[in-house]
């Protein structure tokens, strides 16, 4: 069992983008360094820059959501835009689509 996550982060303005990449590059190398990551992926759709994880374990993801760069991040992220959400447990690692649309269907706002 792995357990996914899908966030989508669309910044406030062209002004945001230097602050959002670099905590966003910084977070991108936590997380790959990190304690039961599976998958670590980054696309732009439509102007909604995403990270798509996939972790052996919901607590090896809290760890990393709560620790280093990623923190630091999650506490500005108010000032530079707004975001949306989306995790759950399935059976296999789906592809990136699947879990695109399952987002746009279940992702709550932050």
């Amino acid at each position: 069992m792995v357990y996914v996550s899908m966030t989508g982060f669309r910044p406030r303005g062209i002004a945001q983008l230097p602050r959002f990449w670099w905590r966003t590059v910084q977070s991108l190398a936590q997380a790959r360094r990190a304690a039961g990551v599976v998958a670590v992926e980054a696309k732009v759709v439509g102007g909604t820059y995403h990270t798509l994880t996939a972790w052996s374990d919901l607590v090896s993801m809290r760890h990393f959501v709560a620790s280093g760069a990623h923190l630091k991040a999650m506490k500005n992220i108010r000032s530079l835009g707004t975001g949306k959400i989306f995790g759950y447990a399935p059976d296999h690692l789906p592809d990136w689509d699947t879990v695109y649309e399952l987002w746009k269907l279940h992702g709550r706002e932050v």
